[in-house]
């Protein structure tokens, strides 16, 4: 355990010392380009995200207009089915009408 505590605290300074030489050597040019790519990337996302989110809206419109459609004709058919049993009289096990 000790050994991954310790060899964490080595990255970290190494990590430090890069930061530092290469801030002094090239100034804050990297830093830079890494800022900018990362807007552009933000971007990118910001614009994927927001046409997956309209995406996502039509799909939960067409399904609740799916839900809706199907419930009408299942009440139909619940409508329909006691209408037969009206027209034809439903008759019970001993085959008189249940009236």
């Amino acid at each position: 355990m000790f050994k991954i505590i310790k060899n964490v605290i080595y990255v970290l300074i190494i990590a430090v010392i890069v930061f530092i030489v290469l801030s002094l050597w090239k100034g804050g040019e990297p830093f830079r380009w890494f800022g900018e790519k990362t807007e552009k990337a933000g971007e990118v996302i910001k614009d994927k995200s927001e046409k997956i989110g309209e995406e996502a809206d039509k799909l939960k419109e067409k399904t609740g207009d799916i839900k809706d459609v199907t419930k009408k004709v299942t009440e139909g058919i619940k409508e329909q089915g006691e209408k037969v049993k009206e027209i034809a009289g439903s008759k019970n096990k001993n085959g008189k009408d249940s009236d």
